[in-house]
């Protein structure tokens, strides 16, 4: 089982914390230049954001660099688009409400653990669609010449931020065909998720290291 730890500016852990991760770490932000020691593959930090003037985005960079390799999810007291967006681009696997239920919380973690991406669906459209304006003209891989004529459209309509209804709709297919090319995709192109596929397909470098 894989270690929960809690990087918090409060004296005590919220309740639904707790509840979801019984046997979690509570711990203070690290003072610049520390290190929280993390087996590889065997923890992972909540940072709970706090009112402390550093910018979301700062501060998640700053924690990464305390535990290198280790995945962390960003809890808000206040969740909105445009922290979300600036929290994932610094690094964060995952963004949600510091208040979610427990049983959200545990489902967060089993995805992050399979390598996936948590963050709502209207912060994923967004986040495709501003990626693939930042990489407007850019040349996309040559890892993409192996897919078919309909895979490599059904790949390019998710990197412009476009929905599973909405590309059945745009190419006249069903969203059954569709979820069924974005698996073939998926495993071709050795990517886990819509948004490493966007990064992949708008020719951009990974936003971060993969997790061990």
């Amino acid at each position: 089982m894989r270690k929960q730890i809690f990087l918090t500016l409060r004296d005590e852990p919220l309740p639904n914390w707790r509840t979801a991760f019984p046997e979690a770490e509570i711990r203070a932000y690290p003072r610049h230049g520390e290190r929280i020691t993390t087996q590889p593959g065997r923890a992972v930090l909540w940072l709970h954001l706090g009112n402390d003037h550093v910018s979301p985005a700062a501060r998640v960079g700053s924690m990464r660099e305390a535990a290198p390799g280790c995945p962390l999810l960003v809890l808000s007291n206040v969740p909105n688009d445009e922290e979300g967006l600036a929290v994932l681009e610094a690094g964060a696997v995952g963004y949600t409400s510091s208040l979610a239920v427990p049983e959200l919380m545990r489902q967060i973690d089993t995805v992050v653990e399979n390598g996936g991406l948590w963050v709502g669906p209207e912060l994923l459209q967004r986040l495709l669609a501003a990626l693939a304006a930042r990489a407007a003209g850019a040349q996309s891989p040559q890892r993409l010449s192996g897919l078919s004529p309909r895979e490599l459209q059904v790949a390019q309509a998710v990197a412009r931020g476009a929905s599973n209804k909405e590309i059945a709709r745009e190419l006249d297919i069903t969203e059954r065909t569709v979820k069924a090319h974005l698996s073939a995709i998926f495993q071709q192109l050795g990517v886990r998720d819509r948004l490493q596929l966007s990064i992949l397909v708008n020719g951009l470098p990974p936003a971060r290291p993969p997790v061990e």
